[in-house]
């Protein structure tokens, strides 16, 4: 995480302002948002609670509080740049040949009785989306 050059995958934040509150570095918002990713905490609000009463949070954060607004907005200006560090780590796990050459799609889709031709993936609806 240290190691990234966040000013060129395009983070917000990096320079502070002149004038005014400081922003909260990119760097301590963007492990708060990989920690919520991994321990699946999806609500800003409760990451906001998780990083004032977690002890691991607390540690990996610096001791510092952001509220909910602060975290939606950090995930809102920096969506191409969150994109842009996951696709760096998946990178890395190719190089390091973390990967299987097997191929696992997970589809998340709750329907009822009709299997929609818009809803089922094949082989080669896979290879195209991916492309």
């Amino acid at each position: 995480m240290d190691q990234l050059d966040l000013a060129q995958l395009g983070f917000e934040g990096i320079d502070p302002a002149q004038t005014g509150r400081p922003y909260y570095h990119p760097s301590v918002m963007l492990k708060l948002y990989i920690y919520g990713y991994l321990n699946h905490i999806q609500f800003n609000r409760r990451l906001e609670t998780e990083a004032n009463r977690n002890v691991e949070l607390i540690w990996l954060v610096a001791k510092l509080n952001p509220d909910f607004k602060t975290i939606a907005r950090f995930r809102k200006e920096n969506d191409p740049a969150i994109r842009k560090v996951c696709s760096q780590f998946i990178e890395l796990c190719r190089r390091m040949h973390l990967f299987a050459d097997s191929m696992i799609a997970i589809d998340g889709s709750k329907f009822k009785a009709v299997n929609n031709c818009d809803k089922n993936y094949t082989q080669a609806k896979i290879k195209i989306r991916m492309h």
